[in-house]
């Protein structure tokens, strides 16, 4: 139990800026493989924080502003962590260069065309598809999006190989099957708590745009590096509010959780 309670706390602080003041003892490249199994928890404890900030704003100011807001204590939890990878990712895979040159952009800490593009359509695109929504639907959107986020880095990192001479990917190529088959449970948790039978459906879309993602990428560069993994996070938090707003047009909310939250709220 110690060990799981080591490794979630590893996770944790290195996913967010959290403080994790524990005494963790020696920390093994063992307990952070084996740590990627908490990180749809991880991304439930991220939504939790921005859940909390649009109800604290909601309770004085109109709902537009708790998104924002919401958005705004994601990026101050996160440190920006995944949106500093989606805009490096951009800089290095569109600028038509060779791919080791591809790899020297996306290590180069100035942000370029590309990046600002992508970080101004992901930011515009999270909140117009969370503006869509209606009442008790945004704070559920806004907790599930994280979790998105995190439980389909399975597919993006499982047997991947690091393309860089020096270095190292953390999780790339390292994580076992077994801790993405308990990572790839979790999210199904999630996915059908949230979203009832269609959360099987929103699950396998999201895993399998994951890993459509990485073949794309390493097709590019020769691999996966980390800014790959933020990269397929924030897109993935993106493709879940674009493919609940379609189940939401064509046959309404998809209700799971939403019940419980639309007799609360």
């Amino acid at each position: 139990m110690k060990t799981q309670i080591k490794r979630f706390l590893l996770t944790l602080g290195f996913m967010t800026r959290i403080p994790v003041n524990v005494d963790l003892g020696e920390v093994k490249d063992e307990d952070m493989h084996k740590g990627f199994l908490y990180y749809p928890v991880v991304g439930l404890i991220i939504g939790l924080v921005d859940v909390i900030v649009y109800l604290l704003v909601t309770l004085i100011l109109p709902e537009i502003f708790g998104i924002i807001f919401a958005m705004l204590a994601n990026f101050c939890v996160t440190g920006a962590f995944h949106l500093d990878g989606l805009s490096d990712t951009a800089d290095g895979i569109y600028s038509a260069r060779t791919r080791e040159r591809m790899l020297e952009i996306m290590k180069d800490s100035r942000i370029g065309t590309n990046g600002a593009i992508a970080m101004c359509f992901d930011i515009a695109l999270k909140f117009c598809g969370l503006a869509a929504f209606e009442g008790w639907q945004i704070p559920l959107m806004i907790l599930m999006m994280p979790i998105a986020g995190k439980m389909v880095q399975g597919a993006i990192v499982y047997k991947a190989i690091y393309p860089r001479k020096t270095g190292i990917g953390i999780y790339v190529g390292t994580v076992s099957l077994g801790t993405v088959i308990g990572t790839m449970i979790l999210g199904i948790v999630a996915m059908v708590a949230a979203f009832s039978f269609w959360g099987l459906g929103i699950f396998a879309i999201l895993f399998i745009f994951a890993y459509l993602f990485r073949v794309y990428i390493t097709g590019k560069i020769g691999g996966i590096t980390g800014d790959i993994m933020g990269a397929g996070s924030e897109l993935s938090e993106v493709l879940l509010l674009m493919v609940v707003l379609v189940i939401v047009r064509f046959w309404g909310f998809p209700m799971g959780l939403g019940s419980l939250l639309a007799g609360l709220l």
